[in-house]
């Protein structure tokens, strides 16, 4: 992946679907699925981190800060849908009632 330190641009699918989504979002949610076992290094956060904030502050048209807050927006909404809300709903006729 082209990173910045070299003064190359990161583009948009390259840095979201092989850094961002696969290395964060990804390993977060099984981390969620799956239980805390594992945790992100410290040096792996930091690459992810500076990653995405690379990726927010390059010089238009190659700054992809409304792209990422759209898509990590999305991801979230759509494991909220698809995980959190059928767990939920199974939970609901166990003795009490859920707010939801």
């Amino acid at each position: 992946m082209a990173d910045r330190a070299n003064g190359n641009i990161i583009q948009l699918e390259d840095g979201w679907n092989n850094e961002i989504k696969k290395r964060a979002i990804d390993k977060l949610e099984q981390t969620l699925d799956n239980g805390f076992d594992t945790a992100f290094e410290p040096k792996e956060y930091i690459r992810i981190y500076t990653t995405c904030y690379d990726m927010c502050t390059q010089r238009s048209p190659y700054n992809w800060s409304r792209d990422l807050y759209q898509r990590h927006g999305e991801t979230i909404e759509q494991y909220l849908q698809n995980t959190v809300l059928p767990a939920l709903n199974d939970k609901s006729g166990q003795g009490g009632t859920i707010l939801l």
